[in-house]
This record gives C-alpha cells, sequence and structure tokens, in this order.
C-alpha cells in the first residue's frame, strides 16, 4: 500500500470512532434526560412514539 491509501484508511478509521463516540454520547445524555422524568412525564412521552 502506498502512503496515501494508508492515510485513508486511518482517517476513516478515525472517523467512524469519532462518531461512534458521538452516537454513544449523545445516547448517553438522552438516557440521563429520560432518568430525570417522573413515571407521568415517561408515559405522555411513551404514548407519543406508540402514536
Amino acid at each position: 500500500m502506498d502512503k496515501e491509501h494508508l492515510i485513508d484508511l486511518i482517517s476513516n478509521s478515525i472517523i467512524s470512532e469519532i462518531k461512534d463516540l458521538e452516537i454513544n454520547e449523545e445516547k448517553l445524555i438522552a438516557n440521563n434526560y429520560l432518568n430525570n422524568l417522573n413515571l407521568n412525564q415517561l408515559r405522555i412521552i411513551s404514548k407519543e412514539f406508540i402514536l
């Protein structure tokens, strides 16, 4: 492999890992938000997703 090809492979891998971390961070933020809600608030939100 030439240098450019290796750089492309490494860059794509790093970008993929960053996106995965961002997705995991967003899931954690959403989870923390939902954990702070009471049961009635969670029921209202869940009804919006069911409909």
